[in-house]
């Protein structure tokens, strides 16, 4: 029998819901958000359930998030940079053995220092990880062992709150995969980098024009998390467009301000 091995790392910018893997759940989200200030101590719970129907043993530990600009999203060790709130972070456990149908609430808690203390948004991450592998067989005979594990996204706006300023990195006009004249269609890939100390909830819209200044479509895109110093990639689909050149201008909107860029776009 043929074996394959491989790792599933489950993590999801910007989105909260449940998922279920190996027979765990995640009842309560993966993204939890906290406000505090210097000598502050916060509590907070991660809701888990054993959905399966054999006990599953969980590691919860903790990680930072890496977001270089220029490289992939990584997972690095607590204190990696520094806005890091592992260093502030604990947890009541770092193992648990759920039995089948049973519920847990994992509890943290967060200790800002005394003092001072830099105002801006920390972060890090509670992985949740399944110990045992999931194995399934295939009708082909192979037989596929894959670990799961959550990545629960922790910030904390520590001060009063400044709207980030967000700055257009990198803008391109790309075509889609699908290279046939039926389907392909025009992306506008965008970099948005976060200027400010605090988190931005950014959403990137486009508004386009026709060449008498007429606008002829709004496009809206969706909401992503750019965290201070760091870039966050977006995309937006140009379906329904005839041929011809338009005038476009790019919206960013972090909540309270907007930032705009403007570009030019052929649809041949």
């Amino acid at each position: 029998m043929k074996t394959s091995r491989f790792f599933v790392s489950l993590f999801f910018i910007g989105l909260s819901f449940t998922r279920a893997f190996a027979g765990v759940m995640i009842l309560n989200g993966l993204t939890h958000l906290h406000n505090g200030a210097s000598g502050n101590t916060i509590s907070g719970i991660i809701k888990m359930k054993n959905d399966g129907k054999k006990e599953n043993r969980v590691l919860v530990y903790r990680q930072d998030l890496s977001l270089d600009c220029d490289k992939p999203n990584d997972y690095k060790d607590v204190n990696s940079h520094s806005r890091s709130l592992g260093k502030w972070l604990k947890t009541n456990v770092d193992e648990k053995v759920l039995q089948p149908n049973e519920e847990y609430e994992v509890s943290y808690t967060i200790t800002v220092p005394p003092g001072t203390i830099e105002n801006g948004t920390y972060w890090a991450l509670i992985m949740v990880e399944v110990a045992d592998p999931l194995t399934e067989e295939t009708p082909q005979g192979v037989k596929i062992d894959s670990k799961v594990r959550y990545a629960i996204q922790v910030i904390t706006d520590v001060g009063a709150f400044q709207s980030p300023k967000l700055n257009f990195e990198k803008v391109e006009l790309k075509t889609s995969a699908v290279k046939d004249t039926v389907t392909s269609y025009k992306i506008i890939k965008v970099k948005l980098k976060n200027e400010g100390i605090f988190l931005a909830r950014a959403k990137l819209n486009l508004e386009v024009f026709n060449s008498l200044g007429e606008k002829v479509k709004v496009i809206n895109g969706i909401q992503r998390k750019v965290y201070p110093s760091y870039c966050n990639d977006f995309e937006i689909e140009l379906k329904g467009l005839p041929k011809g050149k338009y005038d476009g201008v790019l919206v960013a909107d972090n909540g309270k301000d907007l930032f705009g860029e403007n570009l030019t776009i052929e649809i041949d």
